[in-house]
């Protein structure tokens, strides 16, 4: 199913820019991010920490030159030797002149040219309407320019959590419309990837050939496998009897050295679910069942930044991203099971029995992509896909 028209900031920039409302038009970038390009190997410099600052690629008409700035459906594609920086509206026109001048969204029914000695002022009297880039979280966007059907969409809406986290769309998967410099450094610095290689063994750990059942799915699976044997509903097993059947299954298995760890899982998870059931991300009478969407949603992130970043190409993005969709679709039954599953496997990542700061945005994302129309888990059947549609 398409979803419905996702709001479109071009739009709204065009229709401001035909009007003549200057306040209207920067109040819209206010809210934005904003790209503005520069040459790859400047952005390499960057990252080895080798400059300071950024030559801009500045675009020349008529002997004159002007600063670009583009929102992320305006970014053109300017080839293999220019990449992108974003910040917000301050950030972008840093520095410009009184007698300098910045062409936004150049090419575009909303391109608008404007002079320092415009932006600067209203700038200064509009402080506070500037939404800095760590402040711009928690929105769901659906590109128009983006996946809205099909298995590739859907795959992309299993990695919704952290996309709208993180204000960015959900439903692309395109190395332009990204901040070159950000994605490596997030792969670099929160996921450990820093470079192709290390790309691939993190995306073989995650949904492929590499990866090794963690404790938290293990228990789950376990908690699966004794509800079929003694025919019960999994959240009928208190912890104890949970506790006490894993404790065979280790037995067993001559895995008597994971005993005490899965046990402190057991309790773990138990308590967990109570959370997310008070908090409705569980009905009253059920449970989470795999926590393997956490690994899904960081593999659909970690595909599209590694495109970003070019250590891997379109195809190869494009693969792992239906690898994942189709995980998604194998081990759980709905986009509420995947979300809560996908809580689950980050609570239990952290490590300790504190759920930290990051819980709650995790409870409004998992409501809101539940609840809002323009949502793709309203909008996609979470099981409709065939698998002749994959292949």
């Amino acid at each position: 199913m398409i979803l419905p028209p996702p709001a479109d900031v071009e739009a709204q920039l065009a229709a401001a820019r035909r009007d003549g409302d200057l306040d209207r038009y920067l109040g819209l970038l206010a809210g934005e991010e904003l790209f503005v390009p520069i040459r790859r190997v400047d952005a390499r410099s960057i990252l080895d920490e080798r400059a300071e600052t950024f030559p801009n690629v500045y675009h020349e008409t008529g002997g004159d030159e002007f600063l670009q700035v583009f929102t992320r459906g305006a970014l053109p594609d300017l080839g293999p030797d220019v990449v992108a920086m974003s910040g917000a509206l301050d950030w972008a026109v840093d520095g410009v002149g009184r007698h300098e001048r910045v062409v936004f969204n150049r090419g575009t029914r909303g391109e608008w040219r404007l002079p320092g000695a415009t932006l600067q002022p209203w700038l200064d009297a509009h402080a506070d309407d500037v939404t800095p880039l760590e402040e711009q979280v928690e929105r769901l966007i659906t590109a128009p320019y983006g996946h809205l059907e099909g298995p590739i969409a859907h795959a992309l809406a299993c990695g919704a959590h952290l996309a709208v986290l993180n204000a960015a769309p959900w439903n692309l998967l395109d190395a332009r419309y990204h901040d070159y410099v950000a994605e490596v450094r997030a792969l670099r610095d929160w996921w450990g990837v820093p470079d192709p290689p290390g790309w691939r063994a993190t995306m073989t750990g995650l949904i492929g050939d590499g990866y090794a059942l963690t404790p938290g799915n293990l228990v789950l699976m376990l908690r699966l496998r004794f509800a079929a044997e003694y025919g019960l509903p999994g959240a009928e097993f208190d912890p104890l009897t949970w506790a006490q059947l894993v404790d065979r299954w280790c037995t067993e298995n001559d895995a008597a050295d994971q005993a005490e760890e899965l046990r402190d899982t057991v309790r773990r998870v138990s308590r967990y679910e109570r959370r997310l059931r008070a908090d409705g991300l569980v009905d009253g009478d059920g449970c989470v069942t795999t926590a393997l969407s956490w690994d899904i949603g960081r593999a659909v992130a970690i595909a599209r930044a590694g495109l970003a970043a070019g250590y891997c190409d379109a195809l190869s993005a494009e693969l792992m991203v239906l690898e994942a969709g189709s995980l998604a679709r194998r081990y759980h039954q709905s986009w509420a099971d995947l979300s809560a599953g996908y809580v689950m496997g980050r609570v239990l990542h952290g490590g300790e029995d504190d759920f930290g700061e990051w819980y709650p945005a995790a409870v409004r994302v998992h409501h809101q992509l539940l609840q809002d129309p323009a949502s793709p888990w309203l909008n996609l059947d979470f099981g409709s896909l065939s698998e002749e549609s994959e292949a």
